[in-house]
């Protein structure tokens, strides 16, 4: 478990800059790390040991580096102790992995849900420390929590904003688009929600998710697809969005890209999703290409990233669809997705406020992208847009 977890964090822990740009991790420490997701916990005390000392070792040589590489990689820090805790804790090293535990809380590890229902700490957790290391990490980490407590919306209007706009369908960029990608057969002859979900699914299979990969130059479906074919390699999940953006606008539906952003300002991570609007449904709805996944209530109904936000903070139960899977390796459980990993970067999000082609890559005379942010009441974002609101019906507004 501590290997599949590790492998998410460290492929969606590049920051999603407004500008594109991301946080590369020192090439060791992936090195060392996909050693270290090799070897299998559960093989015998003799991989025990190794895993101990692996880590071990990459922790010295993390306090080996320069102060500004620690403090920019400090939550990668955290979940290299978080894993030797674990590995300590099975061992019976009942102190040091109470040392662990301790310093992965504080540099960075937060997964408080995790840590509450994680088997490989079980040999500390009637240690008297062991419940005060869980509460400081709910103090950072129980991200339903953290939703509940923020500042309410204003759902009155206020402000003077800009109109959404989307680039349509019949332009030269999108057609070239669409022709390019065969959107018409991957998109398929069904209704609207099956072309909308054929469409994601297939982007998901084609291009590779690395939350570590340096953005491309040109940043359109095109051009981004290119460098993935001939470097043989992934992208972000904000190119990732931007290809899927583009996609939905070829096919006619209404799309955007939205940057979901956690509330600690110092946090490394965020994640970026599309909403697309149905027509049908009469609303937009979550598809996240990163992940192939789509978010449904109990009653199997499609939901919007206003919803899911607003069920988090109800209690109210939710489903993602069975296929959700992380590159086709490692599949998506809903208890991690959307309770912790998703429930943290709702707590604000961003999104342009032209959807349109290439928006993202930055040219001489090209005119820069306008971003809106939608905050909750008494909260001052980090990557400030160009505009602000409070109010999720401005927001979410439908389509002109």
């Amino acid at each position: 478990m501590k290997n599949l977890i590790c492998t998410l964090f460290l492929a969606c822990s590049a920051v999603c800059f407004l500008s594109g740009q991301n946080r590369q991790l020192p090439e060791f420490f992936e090195q060392e790390l996909n050693r270290l997701y090799g070897i299998d916990p559960d093989g015998g005390e003799e991989n025990l040991r190794r895993l101990v000392e692996g880590y071990g070792e990459l922790a010295t040589r993390f306090y080996a580096q320069p102060d500004d590489i620690r403090e920019e990689n400090r939550y990668v820090e955290g979940h290299i102790f978080y894993n030797l805790a674990c590995y300590q804790s099975m061992l019976g090293m009942k102190r040091e992995a109470l040392l662990s535990l301790g310093i992965a809380t504080d540099r960075g590890w937060t997964d408080y849900r995790h840590a509450l229902q994680d088997s490989d700490l079980d040999n500390i957790r009637s240690e008297p420390l062991f419940d005060e290391l869980v509460e400081n990490i709910r103090e950072k980490g129980d991200y339903i929590r953290i939703l509940q407590n923020a500042g309410p919306y204003d759902r009155q209007v206020s402000d003077t904003l800009p109109t959404f706009t989307y680039l349509p369908a019949d332009a030269e960029e999108l057609l070239r688009v669409r022709e390019y990608f065969q959107l018409d057969t991957v998109a398929g002859q069904g209704d609207e929600i099956s072309r909308i979900k054929n469409i994601m699914s297939w982007l998901h299979n084609l291009i590779r998710h690395d939350g570590s990969s340096e953005n491309p130059a040109k940043r359109n479906a095109i051009d981004i697809y290119t460098v993935c074919m001939d470097e043989g390699r992934g992208v972000s999940c904000r190119m990732l969005a931007q290809v899927l953006n583009e996609c939905y606008l070829a096919m006619g539906f209404k799309s955007r890209y939205v940057t979901c952003l956690p509330e600690k300002h110092d946090d490394p991570d965020c994640h970026v999703i599309n909403a697309v609007y149905s027509e049908t449904l009469g609303k937009w709805i979550w598809m996240d290409p990163s992940f192939n996944a789509w978010v449904t209530d109990d009653d199997g109904n499609l939901l919007g990233l206003m919803e899911v936000r607003e069920r988090l903070i109800a209690g109210l139960p939710m489903e993602i669809n069975p296929e959700a899977n992380w590159n086709n390796e490692n599949p998506t459980e809903k208890e991690w997705y959307i309770d912790s990993y998703m429930a943290k970067n709702l707590y604000y999000m961003v999104c342009p406020v032209r959807s349109e082609y290439d928006t993202d890559t930055r040219a001489e005379g090209k005119v820069r992208t306008e971003y809106v942010d939608l905050l909750p009441i008494g909260y001052t974002s980090f990557y400030k847009g160009n505009y602000t609101t409070h109010n999720p019906e401005y927001f979410w507004q439908a389509p002109l």
